[in-house]
């Protein structure tokens, strides 16, 4: 009887070492996909700018903010970049595609709050 409780106090401590080891793991993993998610919307913002940019020349030119084409190149192109990676490149599509979106939205409302 005492074998067995020593062997469950055993594996009850291996058990509690397991799960500490996991969180700990857990905690450095979340730790640098906060990072990543930071320099991820820092590099967003500056992408915005540059959209700001150019959406003063288009507005100059009398061009419109929505040029499809362009679109579909930036959403391809961002597919290729992401053929090497462990997330499916048409994965990677649709979260430019909602990127794109975003900022052609964006775009439009500045022009729109400038007349």
């Amino acid at each position: 009887m005492k074998k067995i409780a020593l062997l469950l106090a055993f594996m009850s401590f291996l058990l509690a070492n397991t799960k500490a080891g996991t969180q700990e793991q857990l905690a450095t993993y979340r730790q640098q996909i906060d990072s990543i998610d930071q320099r991820l919307v820092e590099l967003i913002q500056e992408r915005a700018r540059v959209v700001q940019q150019v959406g003063a020349i288009k507005q100059e030119a009398h061009i419109p903010v929505t040029d499809t084409g362009r679109e579909q190149v930036v959403i391809q192109k961002a597919e290729q970049l992401g053929k090497d990676g462990p997330l499916p490149p048409e994965a990677v599509g649709r979260i430019y595609q909602k990127l794109v979106e975003e900022m052609r939205n964006w775009e439009a409302s500045l022009t729109k709050s400038e007349k």
